[in-house]
């Protein structure tokens, strides 16, 4: 009796026993069974291997199987609640995509369609699988909270749990027929290194880091678990707009990308809804938009919907291809979906973010493109206008007078790797904080800023004033990994030497407007610590904050209280220059590329120089009266009296 080489194995979950048979049945054994059918019991773990995939769609799998762990609609999945979602499925599916991107607003179904998917691969096409997520926190939260009660919850996937509690941890999944699930974190490389994937999931891909670690950023690092799966993986990557990284980007270049248009229910035309078609009665605000009678003007017909109406529109609507229809069998394909197709986002909540995008600040139009439109924000370059500037400038103030009873002078400058760039500022006394420019230019050598601060200034009565203060970039940008400059070991020098200039540097991100940092040696490329004799104070300041405050002082029209001042000579120049910057989608400051804001920089650091001041809690000195002689009673009339 000798046992087949082949069933030789050790015993395991996946693996029965061997069970040892004769090599050769004897004669009289095996005429008996002759023609005869023969049966044998062959392990569960077995069939599942064995098991030939149902050919099913991804939406029909999801319609028979997925089980609903959490969320408004728990229980099995029904395609009315999230009709979009059925065509992103199906396409997911096809043999020759490879890669899905679904750019949509939050709660649009995006990852319970991932979900979907990854469901039908474990069970149609199994494969390791990676499922990346911001965080470590995020991914423990989507593995515990969806990906292991989908598993637990559906019979149909529940057959593939080995019963071993060590096999569905938070770390990861291992299942029965011999795929593994990896829960991976986009700020870790190493949660997504080691291991190969036949499949890789992206969830909220937007608030990803530009980078994992110190290596590529993570769309290409998880890409790359999918190597030695040529012409087999598929990727599936989905968020909403958020930081202009990844999605809304990489759901454009797609080889075929689709939007969703919702189907008048009058007539039948299919619309893309905007906000130039919304039905606002007079007087409208988004404080009030409740009460108001609120519709939708159809963009064909001009029937007036309701939101029932709207309801209708979308669950009659389609998926239309506005990029790449030419193309029979495409690798990459990109959804589009906004708050506009939405079920779950009433018409009144995009009527309000729709009203305050119109006139609002900054967060509002970005919470419009991002959060209803699912675009990328993209800024307005040139905020404010040459000619917005010069309204500023004042005929009748020359150039190096002071205006009358300033609170104090200041000398600005914004350092140059050759030269200087500077400005004189006189601050006004209260918390207006009016300020007026009574000289700017250039220069080139310390000694001229010396110059500078000791100079006597006059007023238009002839009275004479000297600055009181002085601060000076200390040499470097805003941004750590692009220094504009080399010269911070100069300046420090500089204003060690001459005490009346202070470093001054700026942030992007501070709690306060500003703060001092202890210098005890100077900046040194080659590690060599040298010391400041005596220290030196450095004075940062938030950029953000002093950039926002200037912009809204140039809103201040020049016979206002609180403006800014230019003198008579200031030219367009100068104006170029303060026109320079615009804030993006983040709140930033960026400067746009070619144009100098040397001017734009300096008068940033003047309301910075304001609040290290205090210019807004002085008050002048009011002149005491003159003492008056005490009254002295008159000695004739005494006497008289007394005569």
């Amino acid at each position: 009796m000798t046992q087949s080489p082949a069933l030789n194995t050790q015993h395991s979950d996946l693996f029965p026993r061997a069970i040892p048979y004769p090599a050769e049945l004897p004669t009289h054994r095996r005429d008996p069974l002759a023609g005869m059918p023969v049966s044998f019991p062959i392990h569960r773990a077995v069939k599942l291997r064995l098991r030939s995939p149902e050919k099913i769609r991804v939406s029909e799998w999801a319609a028979k199987y997925r089980m609903v762990s959490d969320g408004a609609h728990v229980g099995p999945w029904r395609h009315e609640y999230a009709p979009h979602t059925v065509k992103i499925m199906d396409t997911f599916g096809k043999p020759h995509v490879r890669e899905v991107w679904f750019c949509g607003v939050e709660q649009s179904g995006k990852t319970n369609t991932m979900v979907n998917c990854l469901g039908w691969c474990v069970d149609c096409d199994p494969g390791n699988i990676f499922y990346l997520m911001p965080t470590e926190d995020t991914a423990s939260k989507i593995t515990g909270g969806k990906l292991r009660p989908t598993l637990q919850q559906s019979p149909r996937l529940s057959r593939y749990l080995t019963g071993r509690q060590d096999d569905i941890s938070l770390a990861k999944m291992s299942l029965r027929h011999g795929m593994t699930i990896y829960p991976a974190w986009a700020n870790s490389p190493s949660s997504m290194a080691t291991f190969t994937a036949k499949h890789c999931f992206g969830d909220e891909v937007d608030k990803y880091p530009e980078m994992s670690g110190k290596e590529t950023d993570p769309i290409t690092l998880i890409k790359k678990r999918n190597r030695t799966y040529k012409g087999r993986y598929k990727r599936f990557f989905s968020s909403s707009p958020g930081t202009g990284r990844f999605v809304y980007d990489g759901m454009r270049k797609c080889g075929q990308v689709w939007e969703f248009r919702v189907c008048c229910p009058e007539c039948s035309a299919l619309i893309r809804m905007d906000g130039e078609h919304l039905v606002l009665p007079e007087g409208t605000t988004p404080e009030n938009i409740e009460q108001a009678d609120l519709g939708y003007a159809c963009n064909e017909c001009g029937t007036i919907w309701n939101d029932q109406h709207r309801d209708q529109a979308i669950r009659a609507g389609r998926w239309v291809c506005v990029q790449g229809a030419e193309i029979p069998r495409p690798s990459k394909v990109g959804f589009h979906h906004r708050a506009w197709e939405c079920l779950d986002i009433p018409l009144a909540e995009i009527a309000v973010a729709w009203l305050k995008a119109q006139s609002g600040p900054l967060a509002d139009k970005v919470g419009w493109a991002n959060g209803y439109e699912a675009i990328n924000y993209e800024a307005e370059h040139q905020d404010r206008k040459e000619d917005h500037i010069l309204r500023l400038v004042d005929p009748a103030m020359p150039r190096g007078v002071v205006p009358r009873d300033p609170c104090c002078l200041a000398v600005l400058v914004d350092t140059q790797r050759v030269g200087f760039y500077y400005q004189v500022v006189a601050y006004g006394w209260g918390r207006d904080l009016e300020s007026w420019r009574v000289d700017h230019g250039f220069v080139e050598h310390f000694d001229h800023l010396k110059d500078i601060a000791a100079k006597t200034w006059l007023d238009a009565d002839g009275k004479e004033y000297r600055a009181s203060a002085g601060f000076i970039d200390s040499g470097g940008g805003t941004n750590p990994a692009q220094p504009k400059h080399s010269r911070t070991a100069e300046v420090y020098e500089f204003c060690r030497m001459h005490p009346f200039f202070r470093p001054i540097k700026g942030r992007r991100d501070m709690a306060q407007p500003w703060n001092t940092t202890r210098l005890d040696y100077y900046p040194s490329r080659s590690g060599k610590k040298i010391p400041i004799p005596g220290g030196l104070t450095l004075y940062t300041i938030n950029v953000t904050m002093a950039k926002n405050e200037l912009a809204a002082k140039l809103q201040i029209e020049p016979t206002d209280p609180g403006a800014f001042h230019l003198h008579a000579e200031v030219g367009s120049d100068y104006a170029q220059q303060m026109c320079a910057e615009y804030q993006d989608e983040r709140g930033y400051w960026q400067c746009q590329r070619n144009k100098p804001n040397h001017h734009w920089d300096i008068s940033v650091y003047g309301m910075a120089a304001a609040e290290i001041l205090r210019i807004r809690d002085r008050r002048p000195v009011k002149a005491e009266p003159d003492p008056q002689p005490q009254h002295q009673p008159d000695k004739s009339f005494v006497t008289g009296w007394r005569r």
